[in-house]
């Protein structure tokens, strides 16, 4: 990466989108403040966009939403920015269409609702001034989950995340079913080159590694030893073309930077959402999966603990799926996803 300075696509856009949500919003159009808090702003990398917090004030009342620009003159950021505009404005918004024609809404917590909610997400680079902004809902737990990086993940925590995955890939199988079709732009929007793939991948890995080194300074060796390994072979799950008919809509970044959890005055946790969707890809379930285990878990809890936790994910999955009208013994059998998994666990010696 050089060393140049990085700095946010940051404009008269982003201003006026931000004003038309506002009145959207209920306040009183040219009575109320827009203020930026700079100490929420993130540093970018090239990688991740800028993410900052704005916010509303008027009508005797404030309102805060979470705010995502991406950095200029770097085309992959952008190629990414654009993938996670898509993933909020048609694939996110056609799984909740689905839902609601199963009669599954949010309010039932049966469904796949753990994203933030999206009040924008437009990118258009083509017109003289570039317009690109993601517009979430704030939550104080944004800001209040910090999971402790020397501390491993727990059976609770993990448990919420393989539920909400069964969840999320169920839909794919039941929309391939029932909707090919409308799934269809979905499948097509997620494909990426082989060799950009790979590549984006490994710095993906190398970024989650680096950060949870302290947590799993034990292992180092071994992960080090064998991350090649595992890469060479997550390109056929990445690969439609082998990967099929089992390929759905992943997240393809889960690892516990991109997770944020909710807990109860008991300090219990009680949900999670997932953020930051802009390696959302059409590939193997096994992606999301393998990923979360070898950058979040260390080797004693995948020892301990991938076998209930699998058949926790499939339970939901199954669950989810026949809610929706499929079949999962017909469309993603567990022994199906056993006999998938069971490559990547001999690798992590899991």
């Amino acid at each position: 990466m050089a060393s140049r300075k990085i700095t946010p696509m940051f404009n008269d856009y982003v201003y006026d989108a931000i004003r038309q949500i506002a009145v959207e919003q209920g306040f009183t159009p040219d009575l109320f403040s827009v203020d930026f808090d700079e100490e929420t702003r993130l540093e970018c990398d090239g990688y991740v966009s800028f993410v900052f917090k704005a916010i509303i004030n008027g009508d005797d009342r404030e309102f805060t939403l979470w705010c995502k620009v991406p950095p200029n003159d770097d085309k992959r950021s952008l190629e990414l920015f654009k993938r996670e505009c898509f993933f909020y404005r048609e694939t996110l918004h056609g799984f909740y269409e689905f839902q609601a024609e199963k009669g599954v809404s949010e309010e039932s917590g049966e469904g796949f609702y753990a994203t933030p909610k999206c009040y924008l997400a437009h990118c258009n680079t083509d017109k003289p001034e570039p317009e690109a902004l993601i517009m979430l809902e704030y939550n104080e737990a944004f800001e209040k989950w910090d999971w402790d990086k020397l501390e491993p993940i727990n059976l609770e925590h993990t448990r919420l995340v393989m539920q909400q995955l069964g969840r999320l890939h169920a839909l794919s199988f039941a929309m391939k079913d029932q909707r090919p079709d409308a799934f269809e732009q979905y499948k097509q929007a997620g494909v990426v080159q082989a060799s950009g793939l790979i590549t984006l991948m490994k710095e993906s890995y190398d970024r989650a590694l680096t950060t949870m080194k302290t947590r799993f300074e034990s292992e180092q060796d071994r992960i080090g030893a064998v991350k090649d390994a595992v890469f060479e072979s997550l390109k056929g799950c990445c690969d439609p073309a082998t990967a099929e008919p089992y390929c759905v809509v992943t997240h393809g970044d889960c690892w516990i930077n991109n997770l944020i959890y909710s807990h109860n005055e008991n300090n219990v946790a009680t949900g999670v959402i997932l953020t930051d969707w802009q390696s959302s890809r059409y590939a193997s379930p096994i992606l999301d999966l393998c990923y979360f285990f070898f950058i979040s878990a260390g080797e004693q809890f995948r020892r301990d603990h991938m076998d209930s936790l699998l058949h926790h994910y499939h339970a939901s999955l199954a669950d989810f799926l026949t809610r929706l009208g499929g079949d999962a013994s017909r469309q993603f059998p567990l022994t199906t996803l056993l006999r998938l998994m069971k490559p990547y666990r001999d690798l992590l010696g899991s």
